[in-house]
């Protein structure tokens, strides 16, 4: 595998290499992500873009998030076979296409899950399926005898697992509990 040319966003100027932290702990693509390396020809009778000119421009993710946002008309948004996880749900969707409100909650949902509202709402023993749910956490995800998750729900927001093998909920296990398990 060659290693790829770096791309710069036009608009903010970073790269396009996406990377910071999340629950999971730092990580950092070797790809870039985004809109890369986009045309656009101005037209015979356009005061915009100038007639014959192409225009060749890049934005990464975040800038694509944030114009998606300011967008009139939202972008179509097709599920290409990857399930949709929504607030610790996958929702069955009959076809390719979904509504832009599930994208954007689904968003909203992961900055508050990286920028530490999951973890938080673990340690005040709330449910953290959804985001800034009120409910107190009744249940944790135990992974094995000895391997337990900081996921945690209430009764409305118990999901059933699946494609996870030996998961399995158990009565709400606090952090200060850990140390003795």
């Amino acid at each position: 595998m060659t290693e790829q040319e770096e791309k710069f966003c036009n608009l903010c100027g970073e790269s396009c290499h996406p990377s910071g932290v999340n629950r999971w702990g730092p990580w950092s693509s070797e790809y870039n992500h985004g809109l890369l390396d986009a045309k656009v020809v101005g037209g015979y009778h356009s005061n915009h873009l100038f007639d014959m000119n192409q225009y060749t421009f890049s934005f990464c993710e975040p800038c694509l998030r944030k114009l998606f946002i300011q967008c009139k008309i939202k972008p179509r948004i097709n599920n290409m076979n990857f399930p949709l996880v929504l607030n610790g749900k996958s929702p069955m969707i009959e076809c390719d296409e979904f509504p832009w409100e599930l994208d954007q909650e689904a968003w909203e949902y992961r900055m508050w899950e990286d920028s530490g509202g999951f973890h938080q709402a673990f340690l005040n023993k709330k449910c953290n399926q959804k985001k800034d749910c009120p409910n107190k956490a009744v249940y944790t995800v135990l992974f094995s005898e000895n391997l337990f998750s900081e996921e945690a729900c209430c009764e409305e927001h118990k999901i059933k697992r699946k494609n996870t093998v030996n998961a399995r909920f158990v009565p709400f296990i606090s952090d200060t509990l850990k140390p003795f398990l």
